[in-house]
């Protein structure tokens, strides 16, 4: 099994990069690599979660969805994701994904970088790749 991210160097924005073998691994990896541009988590464990259900009409706008709901998450709630499950078998309705975030108060982490405050659009990248899912995220901060 194969995953990871990394932060790629931009003029004012937050580049991400990141690849796993399935598109939920992959979906957690860009969440790790948002979170950790702006906050050192450490070894916290998750007192609450914030879940949604989303209609999946693209991979792009399911990644876009969950990015964005963990930007309000810290901007709204003072609440940063550590971790984010995707499950589409449970009660949600048809043609719909259920989107579960864990998360702790941004008091319990350090911040280490700029907060950001919304994902482009332009450049936004998440599908199949050589066998490998693979996300290319810009992020504004």
């Amino acid at each position: 099994m194969s995953r990871g991210h990394r932060t790629v160097p931009h003029t004012v924005d937050t580049v991400i990069e990141a690849w796993a073998d399935t598109r939920e691994e992959c979906l957690a990896e860009v969440v790790r690599a948002l979170v950790e541009a702006f906050a050192d988590i450490g070894e916290v464990v998750p007192d609450d979660s914030a879940e949604f259900a989303l209609d999946e009409e693209t991979d792009e706008e399911l990644l876009l969805t969950v990015l964005d709901e963990v930007i309000y998450q810290v901007e709204v709630y003072g609440r940063v994701a550590v971790d984010v499950s995707v499950d589409e078998w449970t009660g949600a309705t048809e043609g719909q994904i259920e989107v579960r975030l864990a998360t702790i108060p941004m008091g319990a982490v350090d911040q280490v970088g700029a907060m950001p405050t919304a994902v482009a659009v332009n450049g936004l990248r998440f599908g199949r790749e050589a066998g490998m899912w693979r996300a290319h995220v810009v992020v504004d901060v």
